[in-house]
């Protein structure tokens, strides 16, 4: 199992879907087996960064781009 921290470093660098989904799958392990690393991680966090990477992001024709996605959820515990 990896620490919160290392799996959040691989989302930042996330630019495929198996990658986004391979690191959420490890998040998910990580917030089992170690919540206290989580407690930072709220839905409000999670919301606030996802909106600022939606509206920073360029018009994509409707497509969220894989890297966003990684981005929001990678600062969201750390915000």
């Amino acid at each position: 199992m990896n620490d919160a921290a290392t799996v959040r470093q691989w989302l930042a660098a996330a630019k495929t879907k198996d990658q986004l989904v391979n690191a959420v799958w490890d998040l998910r392990d990580s917030a089992y087996d170690h919540p206290e690393e989580w407690t930072a991680f709220t839905a409000y966090t999670f919301f606030q960064c996802l909106a600022e990477e939606l509206d920073a992001a360029p018009e994509t024709g409707g497509m969220v781009p894989v890297d966003l996605l990684a981005r929001a959820l990678g600062r969201a515990p750390a915000d």
